[in-house]
């Protein structure tokens, strides 16, 4: 590189002293002038002179009379917070590429980091608050003539327990909930025969205007749970005009399931007149803003981006009085608590409050008696985390390097056995585990897609769209697919690496068997998974599902290893910083 910059002055100077040939010593001179060192030390010199390259401005002295310094590409155009720049360049908070803002468009608050987040929220004082009717239902003859023997069978048929609260007498049919006639038309299409357990009990609680905290399995029919009460707690209340906040607010984790809650919301508000609106991190601000200036009564959101929009006046909650808590122990997992407190001291006190979750951890119940007070306690099930017994789980243990092989013949042994292609689900580990496997099954014609944090939403959604349709046959996730990803006609999942955490795992597998239909999942286990499958083995046994010698073998060999002492069932290589270091007679110089 040094050679060709020399070429390249030395050039130069020839050029510059062909017309001057009496003159000898010019050419000497001029590449004394012109060499590398000569031009840093002079770039130097002007700066300390008061020249500053970088903004053309002096800083000493002024400029002459009639100078106009050039200005920067980006000045007087698209103004990117600081707070902005993620891994997603362009749909990362909302900042699209034809998003302009300014500070007289947007107050916004400059803020230094995550843990700022609604650091100029205050919480409200209540006083002089209109009283609420919370109160609307009426209890159908078919409910209310059922004898206690058959609400005993009800309960133990379905392993239901009442541990707070009194026990409400459950719905068998959807007509007893005394739903509109399009509403009870519209679950009649879908198919559905009758509710689910949830259901049956946390209609009777929601309408009743009571708060109540409900443990239940993914995939459950949760999400109706809470909406179908929600839309007659809306008719029951003054409209929302323009500029006012929602009605009903929808707190969940992710911007997958915020989504899949709000097309639930669209489908069956819309027979009533009810409008709703989505509000998560990923899209444009400018689009949500304007989604929330024409009054919708129903807010689905995470809680970062709505911290958001009531730090910058585009929202509040002075109307909120049905408020929803979805997936709650994934929220707190996620570190949502500070921010869920703060959500709910901008909202009355006199509200209702449903609280769904998948356990019941100590952190879960602190937040319930904190914001519930007196609540009713629905466990489906036992309040530990189980897996779905409609789901038939097999489980492989092979070497790491077989496992795409292996996962190639399964998926055409499952094509071959069915009457087609299966939509098929595979979680990953990291992105770029997700991205590889992609890539390989495509150069085999298998239809795949993946979707991970890395993709922008845009791609995202379209990703969704085309599994959901079946133009994808497979798609390849990482754990941003475990929750909220609902779509009913998943046959298989194929847990391609080993989650952390047995929750994961249950909830990974929860994306098929959904709605009381049957379902499979395919779990991988290698040698690195030998310390988490002490908890694997449990919840196979717990679903009477069959446990493979090899799996236990493999939890056998774990705990010798751990009460030996040993480095565990590490292989050769990975204990490679064990091993005495090897020193060469060659010396290994750098290649540049």
């Amino acid at each position: 590189m040094a050679n060709l910059r020399t070429v390249l002055v030395v050039g130069r100077a020839v050029l510059k002293v062909k017309d001057n040939v009496a003159k000898p010593d010019s050419l000497v001179s001029h590449i004394k002038r012109s060499s590398p060192a000569a031009f840093f030390s002079s770039r130097d010199r002007r700066r300390d002179d008061g020249y500053d390259e970088d903004s053309q401005f002096w800083a000493s002295s002024p400029p002459d009379e009639g100078f106009r310094p050039r200005q920067r590409k980006f000045q007087n155009k698209t103004r990117r917070p600081p707070w902005s720049g993620s891994h997603n360049k362009r749909y990362d908070n909302g900042f699209g590429e034809e998003d302009e803002y300014s500070d007289r468009d947007w107050p916004l608050q400059r803020r230094t980091g995550v843990s700022d987040l609604g650091a100029n929220i205050r919480d409200k004082e209540w006083k002089d608050l209109p009283p609420i009717e919370k109160n609307f239902y009426v209890e159908s003859q078919r409910v209310s003539e059922q004898s206690e023997a058959d609400v005993g069978a009800f309960y133990d048929n379905h392993n239901i327990t009442v541990s707070k609260g009194e026990r409400p007498l459950p719905i068998s049919e959807f007509t007893s909930a005394n739903f509109p006639e399009k509403v009870c038309d519209r679950l009649a299409r879908t198919g559905w025969a009758q509710p689910t357990p949830i259901q049956s009990l946390g209609w009777p609680l929601a309408l009743s205007g009571k708060n109540m905290v409900a443990i239940a399995q993914t995939g459950s029919g949760k999400t109706l749970g809470f909406i179908l009460p929600a839309l007659i707690h809306i008719k029951h209340q003054r409209q929302v005009a323009k500029g006012e906040g929602p009605i009903v607010l929808v707190l969940a984790p992710t911007r997958e399931l915020a989504q899949q809650i709000k097309s639930v919301t669209v489908e069956y508000g819309r027979l009533l007149g009810i409008r709703s609106c989505a509000v998560f991190g990923g899209q444009s601000k400018l689009v949500q803003a304007r989604h929330l200036s024409e009054g919708p009564e129903i807010v689905v959101a995470t809680p970062g981006r709505l911290l958001d929009f009531i730090e910058m006046g585009v929202l509040n909650l002075d109307r909120t009085t049905y408020v929803v808590l979805d997936e709650a122990d994934r929220m707190l997992d996620m570190g949502f608590e500070p921010q869920i407190r703060k959500v709910l001291g901008q909202i009355r006190p006199d509200r209702q409050m449903l609280m769904w979750s998948a356990t019941w951890p100590k952190e879960i119940q602190q937040l319930a008696h904190d914001f519930l007070g007196e609540f009713t306690q629905v466990n489906i099930g036992s309040t530990e985390l189980t897996a779905n017994p409609n789901i038939k789980q097999v489980v492989r243990v092979c070497d790491r390097r077989d496992k795409f092989n292996i996962l190639v013949e399964e998926l055409e042994h499952y094509e071959a056995a069915g009457e087609g292609p299966l939509k098929t689900l595979i979680f990953a580990q990291t992105k770029s585990q997700a991205d590889l496997i992609t890539h390989r099954l495509r150069k085999l014609r298998f239809k795949a897609l993946s979707i991970h944090g890395d993709k922008s939403q845009l791609v995202r959604d379209k990703t969704l769209s085309s599994f959901r349709d079946g133009q994808t046959q497979i798609l390849v996730a990482t754990d941003v697919a475990s929750r909220g990803l609902d779509v009913n006609d998943i046959k298989l999942v194929i847990n391609f690496d080993y989650p952390n955490a047995i929750d994961d795992y249950i909830h990974r597998i929860g994306r098929t068997g959904r709605a009381e239909k049957k379902g499979t999942a395919f779990t991988f286990i290698t040698d690195g998974d030998a310390g988490k499958v002490d908890d694997l083995i449990n919840v196979l046994k717990d679903a009477k599902q069959e446990v493979p010698q090899d799996l236990l073998d493999l939890a056998m060999l774990n705990s010798k290893l751990k009460k030996k002492g040993s480095f565990s069932h590490k292989s050769y290589s990975q204990r490679s910083h064990q091993r005495r270091p090897h020193f060469s007679g060659f010396n290994r110089r750098n290649s540049w």
